[in-house]
């Protein structure tokens, strides 16, 4: 069996093509997850302040829970903004 200089081409081409192929789809694999983690910061924010503000009016253990969350919801948001500079640079 004989390789020919345009086979050899063609087998090249065919790997850089799959590699180019690949590159491209964890490229885009970590772009989605760029946006995701972007997305479930605000989602946990948000959930924080909603269960802060779902215990406010009742009674001393709704008080305790309000200030658990309200801690948690600084947190998060504190961690989150020192963490897109990070992230995003």
């Amino acid at each position: 069996m004989y390789l020919y200089l345009s086979d050899v081409n063609i087998f090249c081409t065919t790997v850089y093509c799959v590699h180019w192929l690949r590159t491209l789809a964890l490229r885009d694999r970590w772009a989605e997850e760029l946006l995701l983690v972007g997305q479930e910061m605000i989602w946990t924010v948000d959930f924080f302040l909603h269960k802060s503000q779902r215990w406010v009016g009742h009674w001393c253990y709704a008080a305790r829970q309000a200030q658990i969350y309200l801690r948690l919801l600084q947190q998060a948001q504190d961690s989150f903004e020192r963490t897109k500079g990070i992230v995003l640079t």
